[in-house]
């Protein structure tokens, strides 16, 4: 104890002989930090606030009402992740960078040559982060501009909503577009069947076919609708998935399975409709033709559903990113932070005029053994 209370004194008293030292150190070091942060530019700090998106009900991203769609999305995975994480990917993506640094000229503000510079920039001066429970998404932007800062944040969130909405309309447009060829081909081949009935009974001079034919080839032409229609949403769900992916290979077990019906229809195997094939000649041309009439109708009138729940999906125009809180310029700089640095600056000086003190009383006393 007495050694320890030696050794402690002896410490205080190599702090006590370089004093001035430390003193001045610190005085100086607290000086020089107040002139370098009251001559650094200021820097201004704005918040944007938006609400995080109600799963299912994400209004520009919503496929509610498009079977079609929602199933492709839940293959792309997008089931698999939250729309805040959806929108926290796209407020850090490059084409979101890129537009505001287009939008507000950072090529310039930042004196960068190259995009990518600007990109690093921009990037150290926003911060992105999510509310407590996902409840909230908050885009904060720094600049030596307040009006600016301000400008930059309320441009993330405005921006947002268009990229959200554009790859919504984007995903529905592909559809409809797809749909609308196949409408536009079953329309034509629906002309073409009616010309060709109506033709046929001109030139046989026949009559209206008996109530079991009429109710085999509606039968028929009832599944082939169906295969048809189920095979335009195959086809728009290959354009998302791979092929091993179960809900691709449900639909394809059900299209085989309405074709092995179809089959067994056509050749006399269900025992509940007669077969096609046990009419009389001019009467099996006149089923097949009706038949084929009737398919095209049907399938004419499942693609035109398709074809407005596509045009309404398309057309939807509902904003989904809501904003809680507007970014304003602020009146109160946030960097630099004057008081701050000057304790940090004291702190620091202090520790390093201790040691320094230490030091020069270690190389006295080599001397002096010298």
């Amino acid at each position: 104890m007495d050694d320890e209370e030696i050794n402690l004194l002896d410490y205080l008293k190599v702090i006590n002989k370089y004093r001035a030292l430390i003193i001045t150190l610190c005085v100086l070091s607290v000086l020089l930090t107040m002139i370098v942060s009251l001559l650094m530019p200021k820097t201004y700090e704005s918040t944007v606030t938006i609400l995080s998106p109600q799963e299912g009900s994400g209004g520009g991203m919503s496929l509610a009402g498009f079977p079609e769609l929602q199933a492709a999305a839940g293959i792309m995975g997008m089931g698999q992740k939250s729309s805040v994480d959806i929108f926290v990917a796209i407020l850090n993506s490059r084409n979101m960078a890129d537009a505001v640094i287009k939008r507000f000229n950072l090529l310039t503000v930042y004196k960068a040559k190259l995009i990518e510079n600007a990109r690093v920039g921009l990037k150290n001066v926003t911060k992105i982060s999510v509310g407590k429970k996902n409840e909230s998404i908050n885009i904060t932007v720094q600049d030596m501009d307040p009006k600016r800062a301000a400008k930059i944040a309320n441009f993330y969130a405005s921006n947002l909503d268009l990229m959200v909405r554009g790859l919504a309309l984007s995903r529905a447009q592909q559809a409809r577009m797809f749909i609308e060829k196949r409408l536009k081909e079953t329309e034509k081949r629906l002309m073409d069947a009616e010309e060709r009935s109506a033709g046929f009974k001109t030139q046989h001079e026949l009559v209206e076919m008996g109530e079991q034919a009429r109710a085999s080839i509606g039968a028929a032409t009832q599944i082939e609708g169906e295969i048809t229609a189920s095979e335009v949403q195959l086809k728009i769900m290959q354009s998302y998935a791979t092929a091993q992916h179960p809900d691709v290979s449900k639909l394809r077990i059900k299209i085989g399975q309405l074709k092995e019906q179809l089959g067994k229809m056509k050749s006399g195997k269900e025992s509940l409709y007669i077969p096609f094939s046990k009419t009389p000649r001019i009467g099996l041309e006149l089923t097949r033709l009706t038949r084929e009439l009737k398919i095209q109708e049907t399938v004419f009138e499942l693609l035109t559903q398709q074809y407005e729940q596509a045009k309404i999906s398309e057309a939807r125009d509902t904003p989904s990113v809501q904003i809680l809180d507007v970014a304003v310029p602020s009146a109160k700089k946030c960097k630099p932070k004057i008081r701050v640095n000057m304790m940090l600056a004291g702190t620091l000086s202090l520790f390093i005029g201790v040691f320094m003190a230490f030091f020069l009383e270690y190389l006295k006393r080599i001397r002096e053994e010298r």
